[in-house]
């Protein structure tokens, strides 16, 4: 397995190490999905994922349609 496919599931795994519990701020509290979305901490994060995601899916798709050809 190349080391490209190892970095996404260990980078996975290792959020839990990173993240920040914290009680909620703001309108709602910190276990609810709406504190994700509301909260510019959170959302642009979740927005800027969220992008790159369907970029890589884009790129991947156009780059294999290249090779069927």
């Amino acid at each position: 397995m190349s080391r490209k496919a190892l970095f996404l599931p260990t980078a996975l795994l290792s959020l839990p190490l990173i993240a920040q519990a914290h009680d909620g701020h703001g309108f709602f509290h910190g276990h609810e999905f709406a504190h994700y979305l509301s909260s510019p901490g959170h959302a642009i994060p979740i927005a800027l994922a969220v992008v790159a995601s369907v970029a890589l899916l884009v790129y991947r798709k156009r780059s294999g349609a290249g090779r069927n050809v």
